[in-house]
């Protein structure tokens, strides 16, 4: 091979690699492009992250005072009803947040095993006694005994259920001249008919009507009547003779047991377990 024919040679050579090169900067440099693009649209995407995150994070700052809000809201309707004598289910309750009296609280265990929380000693402001449970689960009388005392005449049907609701309610006192007598062993409290006739004649008669001794003592029977038909039995009558000024003479006797199921009441003879929670 002569000289030109090697510098020929290597001139072909360099151009084929010159080539090769200038291929691999196209590619580099489409490479190059498409990285650049790719660093754009990541931080296009970092940029809608950061405002999302920015978005959620107000929102989520408003949910957690709007849930303080409501979780104290939630505090004080739980401290209320616990002063006036509910009974609450402990897992709904957080004992922590509860403003009550020296941040105490009484657990206890219904007869079904559900945990209970209550005031410890704590007397019902309103006077409701243990019907603190749901309407639903009460005694038809008790759901009676829990409307106000304007709307009960509307609410009943007949005067005698009026008077009977009368009746139950007036069992939230034994003071002296009180309508119910407390009773001992298996009587937990008794009121007698001639009690009854004495009590409509006193608080249950209208302003334009004046109630013969006779016809009181109609409704006092008859009240007594629909009070056992509204307890569900719960309550039963007896005859009871009494001797008055040398005279023997029966009368009609309204009893609560001992071991009446009355929904919300409280059994004496075998209490529930209690435990003290801190408030």
């Amino acid at each position: 091979m002569t000289a030109l024919e090697t510098l020929e040679s290597r001139i072909a050579d360099l151009e084929a690699t010159v080539e090769a090169q200038q291929d691999q900067i196209d590619q580099l440099q489409t490479d190059l492009e498409k990285e650049r693009q790719a660093c754009k649209d990541a931080e296009a995407r970092v940029d809608d992250l950061e405002t999302t995150v920015e978005e959620q994070t107000a929102l989520l700052d408003a949910l957690r005072k709007r849930t303080d809000t409501t979780q104290s809201q939630l505090a004080e309707l739980q401290a209320r009803e616990l002063e006036k004598g509910a009974h609450l289910q402990y897992d709904h309750v957080t004992p922590t947040q509860l403003d009550v009296p020296d941040d105490r609280l009484e657990r206890f265990t219904g007869e079904d095993g559900t945990q209970w929380v209550r005031l410890p000693d704590h007397e019902d402001p309103l006077d409701r006694g243990p019907d603190t449970l749901p309407a639903a689960d009460l005694l038809p009388i008790q759901q009676l005994a829990r409307i106000d005392e304007d709307a009960l005449a509307t609410a009943t049907n007949t005067r005698a259920d009026y008077i009977a609701a009368r009746i139950w309610t007036a069992r939230t006192t034994h003071s002296p001249g009180s309508l119910w007598t407390q009773g001992c062993k298996d009587v937990a409290e008794y009121v007698d008919a001639s009690d009854i006739r004495v009590f409509i004649k006193s608080n249950c008669e209208r302003d334009d009507e004046s109630l013969s001794r006779d016809y009181a003592k109609k409704l006092a029977g008859r009240a007594m009547e629909r009070l056992r038909e509204l307890a569900k039995s719960r309550v039963y009558i007896e005859r009871r003779t009494h001797r008055k000024d040398g005279l023997e003479y029966t009368e009609r006797r309204l009893v609560l047991p001992s071991d009446a199921e009355i929904p919300g009441g409280v059994v004496t003879d075998d209490p529930p377990e209690t435990d003290a929670v801190t408030g």
